[in-house]
């Protein structure tokens, strides 16, 4: 059974974070700005979160954080793409993605 919970909390994660990138790529093209300014946006978000996480977050990052570092990172990380959601407009599903994170990161900690 563990392996099941632990399978799902891991897809769920993994769908979190691609929503982090798609919640960047978003805010950029709803913002009032010329076209090529909001593509710009959309484009420069989710490359600065790639190297926020390449550099820090991911399994083989180039500087590994933990603990309490790593606690910071991913409320950092996660809670600004729920903002971002936020602001687009999508009250409900910035509500829904960090509720989703809160329950991955519990469930992560109880494995």
């Amino acid at each position: 059974m563990t392996g099941v919970v632990r399978l799902a909390d891991d897809t769920l994660a993994l769908l979190l974070e691609l929503a982090v990138y798609g919640a960047a790529v978003r805010f950029g093209l709803t913002r009032r700005a010329a076209r090529p300014a909001r593509w710009a946006l959309a484009l420069a978000l989710p490359a600065a979160y790639v190297a926020v996480w390449a550099l820090f977050g991911a399994p083989g990052a180039t500087v590994p954080l933990h603990g309490v570092g790593r606690a910071v990172l991913d409320l950092v990380w996660f809670g600004s793409a729920a903002v971002l959601i936020r602001a687009t407009g999508l009250r409900r599903t910035a509500v829904v993605f960090a509720a989703a994170y809160v329950l991955t990161t519990a469930v992560h900690l109880m494995l």
